[in-house]
């Protein structure tokens, strides 16, 4: 029987790598993910293979991206063993997943026009010093992925789903509220990684929210809210009136609230009447 090279990676800091070694949790991490043989799955951060190892007996075709060159031989003799893999060694916010998503024809090739969400699952234990970027390169790509099961800073997953008002809601709970839904799943303790982690660690899900109705490009809208919490504990009007916007006062009390309220106290759904009523 052909067996994996085992080749020893040291942990780069620079990288912010922390190795999951408890395969009991990589395995519930995969399997929170819910895909089979017809599935396409993107592992973000691949490292020594230790989800990948799982997710390849479970998905049709597995996309491995990983950056840090060192992890790449072990990676590759799983792919030599494994023909459903596929590796990426590059920074993942580079990848392209509307390449996966085409619809074939008969003979071969994408159908003209005709897209779909060919990744049905993103997976990994992201860099917690890169995760909102990370999370942004997945916003931005949305359309092309069903779910993700992420391992991230406990803290970060606390402001994906913060309630309004409440001390962890944040510029980046609005953004993330309006594009996905987040589900906790579990903590993940830190003497499962080497080196552990000195933060607390949650793995979550998300799922693309359909059909977002947003009057400004996204990229707007995301300058825009990020503005509005720029002076997170001034008045929301005065933020507002910072960026050129008239009469915020006015258009806070037409919409329902009152003009001395923050930016934390309205949602995601209040950002986007706002915007609407300012056009």
């Amino acid at each position: 029987m052909a067996r994996t090279r085992i080749v020893h990676v040291h942990p780069k800091k620079r990288l912010g790598q922390h190795f999951l070694r408890r395969k009991e949790i990589a395995q519930r991490i995969v399997d929170a993910l819910e895909v089979t043989e017809k599935d396409t799955v993107v592992e973000v951060g691949a490292g020594t293979g230790e989800l990948t190892r799982l997710i390849i007996k479970q998905a049709g075709k597995v996309v491995a991206v990983e950056v840090d060159e060192t992890c790449f031989p072990t990676l590759q003799v799983l792919a030599d063993l494994n023909h459903n893999l596929e590796l990426f060694l590059d920074d993942v916010r580079k990848l392209d997943l509307s390449h996966y998503a085409c619809v074939t024809g008969v003979t071969g090739g994408c159908v003209t026009g005709v897209t779909g969400k060919g990744v049905t699952g993103v997976l990994g234990n992201l860099p917690y010093h890169l995760s909102a970027e990370i999370l942004f390169w997945l916003l931005g790509q949305r359309k092309y992925w069903q779910r993700a099961v992420l391992t991230v800073q406990a803290e970060f997953a606390a402001r994906l789903a913060a309630e309004v008002g409440s001390h962890d809601y944040s510029a980046l709970s609005v953004i993330a509220q309006t594009f996905i839904t987040t589900e906790k799943l579990f903590d993940i303790p830190a003497e499962a990684f080497v080196p552990p982690p000195k933060v607390k660690s949650t793995t979550i899900r998300i799922q693309p929210i359909d059909k977002v109705e947003i009057p400004l490009s996204e990229e707007d809208f995301i300058k825009f809210v990020r503005s509005c919490f720029a002076h997170r504990r001034k008045r929301l009007a005065n933020n507002l009136k910072m960026m050129g916007i008239p009469t915020p006062d006015k258009l806070l009390e037409e919409l329902g609230h009152s003009p001395t309220v923050r930016p934390q106290e309205l949602s995601s759904h209040d950002y986007i009447r706002f915007i609407n009523a300012a056009r």
